[in-house]
């Protein structure tokens, strides 16, 4: 393979370490095929030291350890390679040597870490696409790398991952007026403090977007396992120490969701509250939920099954759906 001669001086000035280190991830991982790993080298890994050996050659034998070491790790647990179960994670460590060198050469192992652990995760989420975009966005007027992450984590928020809003939220409060805007979309003309206020107390406003006032159903929320969900059978809703729980089949899910999406994750054992807890003022007749000033009907989901609030978020659940429905509240 002919290599960029950053990346050949190297790997041939370290040969021995080097192929030691094969050697011990082929023991570790037997699937690791040799021509799989020759080409991520000779391809991403190769464009990737290029692109910061132009702006900081000095950084170059550092990045190449860190990128070695985890492309071994990536691809003996098949998320990069031949049918990677994550395969965006390469073309996220290209966008950042494409859009951020000089941040790369300052911490590789951090940042090509923290890229492949997001990707990993967005694997599992069926997404990823468009953080991508944003991420380079960001990388191009991040000034270090731990405000890049931090804007990547809020970048993540905003696209759908709702159960970062709390440590998004905290990383919101410290964040550059004009990277926190890029990250949530918003015109970096149009921010304005009072957005990052208004974001930590109401669950339900995006200052990209207007929105009408609550009561309104947000989202529907699951799906049947068949067509990639998480439920078995239709959920049930109920209320954890005030989290908001999903019960199919005996397992339980943490309800997260805001304006930007709503996910589940797995919950803890814990005994869940009855159903059928209504706001007051509010009623269910069949399936029909009535609030002191409208009605929704979900006569095509069966009759609802299950309900439980907080104080900004209703969610219920239905006998013919294996997916809850949120609405946001007052």
């Amino acid at each position: 393979m002919s290599l960029n001669p950053a990346l050949a001086d190297v790997l041939r000035g370290g040969r021995s370490e080097f192929n030691r280190r094969f050697e011990l991830a082929q023991a570790r991982y037997p699937g690791i095929e040799p021509a799989a790993f020759s080409e991520i080298l000779s391809g991403p890994v190769d464009r990737m030291i290029g692109k910061v050996a132009r702006v900081d050659a000095a950084a170059v034998p550092a990045l190449v350890d860190t990128l070695y070491e985890l492309s071994l790790m990536l691809l003996g647990q098949r998320w990069i390679g031949p049918g990677g179960r994550a395969p965006a994670l390469l073309a996220g460590w290209e966008l950042l040597a494409e859009n951020a060198p000089v941040l790369l050469a300052k911490q590789p192992l951090a940042l090509a870490t923290s890229i492949a652990n997001a990707l990993v995760h967005w694997s599992s989420h069926g997404g990823g696409d468009d953080w991508l975009l944003t991420l380079s966005t960001l990388a191009q007027r991040a000034r270090s790398p731990d405000e890049l992450l931090r804007a990547g984590q809020i970048a993540a928020w905003r696209h759908g991952m709702a159960h970062y809003r709390e440590s998004a939220l905290e990383r919101a409060r410290a964040l550059d007026g004009e990277l926190l805007a890029l990250a949530l979309g918003v015109p970096v003309g149009d921010w304005h403090d009072r957005m990052r206020v208004r974001l930590i107390t109401d669950r339900w406003y995006r200052p990209d977007v207007p929105s009408a006032a609550p009561p309104r159903v947000m989202c529907r929320l699951g799906a049947f396992v068949g067509f990639g969900g998480r439920f078995s059978e239709p959920p049930v809703a109920g209320l954890i120490d005030g989290e908001l729980i999903l019960d199919a089949g005996g397992t339980r899910y943490t309800v997260h969701a805001d304006a930007y999406g709503a996910n589940v994750q797995t919950h803890p054992d814990g005994q869940r509250r009855a159903a059928q807890a209504l706001p007051s003022g509010w009623r269910i007749e069949a399936g029909t939920l009535i609030s002191p000033t409208q009605g929704f009907a979900f006569a095509e989901y069966g009759a609802i099954t299950g309900a439980a609030h907080s104080a900004d978020t209703l969610l219920l659940t239905h006998a013919w759906s294996h997916s809850a429905t949120l609405l946001a509240l007052v």
